[in-house]
């Protein structure tokens, strides 16, 4: 699979993931090492959890981590505004992006549990 493949795979999976979110999404605020804890729009369906990061949530590296980064000449790298997680039940999909059209695929693995999100994005017949 191409590297643009993957990530056009990547953006339907995204979409279909915010899908169910819109529909049974719930709030949470999570733990997150070396950050300040944060709220992700989260949901678990079957064997699914999505998790979904906003520019209003964004991720922040902690003081403590930006002082030991800068004692050593490092900058704690910067993520995209928004970030979509996927977990089924190890993480497969890992996906940022912003306003402007970047995107970054940090990981995808395919597999079965593309079917299943795809199936729960469908919208539900009354």
């Amino acid at each position: 699979m191409t590297k643009s493949t993957k990530l056009a795979r990547a953006l339907l999976l995204r979409d279909a993931a915010l899908a169910v979110l819109r529909r049974m999404g719930v709030w949470e605020t999570i733990a997150v090492r070396g950050a300040r804890d944060m709220k992700f729009l989260s949901a678990r369906i079957g064997s699914l959890q999505i998790s979904y990061r906003t520019p209003f949530r964004g991720m922040q590296a902690a003081d403590a981590l930006k002082y030991r980064a800068a004692q050593h000449g490092l900058t704690v790298p910067q993520n995209l505004r928004y970030g979509l997680d996927v977990w089924a039940p190890n993480k497969v999909l890992n996906i940022e992006w912003d306003d402007k059209g970047s995107y970054a695929l940090v990981s995808f693995r395919p597999g079965a549990w593309e079917a299943e999100l795809t199936a729960l994005a469908e919208p539900e017949v009354a």
